[in-house]
């Protein structure tokens, strides 16, 4: 007799824990959603309750060339130097054959897709503006470095076209290097295709390339 009265209490007790255990389940269900809705709430409504949000985004904007200097394409006389920018030598489409070009017919062909007015600049003393890439060195100046349009970067810089960079050739012990800022380079451009083993390689060059100072 007392032992199933003690069989009987333990099931009454299994039970009730049963129970109470589907309540917790229950109630802890319940409040996830209720927790996640409160978090939801606080992180939506909470912003615009008459403040304004700051913040930075995490994309990293790419380098932008400063604003170019006045543009003066026109031949002058005296010779004055003419002051040009990659929106102009470089705003036309160039077609170059990816293989190397072994006739002149065909290297006409590319030379006709340069503008006249670029053509102009042939020979005359041009300033421009853009980022320093050397190429060659000497007691740790740059004698032969390259202007490009857009700061070179690893990895995320994208392929740069022929006519959006200029292949400069340093008078005296070179120039001191700066990869970090826009600089502004004076010396005679020369427009022309440049080949390596029958391969196009460049349009432009500039010989006795120097580094002009900020405000001249």
């Amino acid at each position: 007799m007392l032992l199933s009265i003690f069989r009987k209490e333990t099931r009454s007790q299994e039970n009730n824990h049963t129970k109470k255990g589907k309540i917790m389940t229950l109630k802890h269900a319940i409040s996830i959603p209720a927790s996640l809705a409160g978090v939801w709430f606080m992180t939506t409504i909470s912003p615009t309750c008459g403040q304004a949000v700051h913040g930075e985004s995490i994309a990293a904007a790419a380098p932008s060339l400063p604003a170019p200097l006045a543009t003066n394409s026109a031949a002058a006389a005296g010779g004055a130097v003419l002051n040009t920018d990659f929106e102009t030598l470089a705003a036309f489409p160039l077609d170059v054959p990816g293989n190397a070009v072994t006739n002149k017919a065909d290297l006409d062909k590319v030379a006709k897709q340069i503008p006249k007015d670029v053509k102009k600049l042939d020979g005359k003393v041009v300033r421009i503006r853009g980022f320093m890439m050397p190429v060659k060195e000497s007691a740790g100046k740059a004698t032969e470095f390259l202007i490009t349009r857009s700061q070179p970067s690893c990895c995320f810089g994208g392929a740069t076209g022929l006519p959006e960079f200029i292949t400069v050739k340093a008078s005296d012990k070179g120039v001191v290097e700066d990869m970090d800022d826009a600089v502004t380079v004076e010396g005679t451009f020369r427009v022309g295709l440049v080949t390596d083993s029958g391969f196009i390689t460049g349009l432009y060059q500039m010989d006795g390339g120097k580094l002009i100072k900020p405000g001249h």
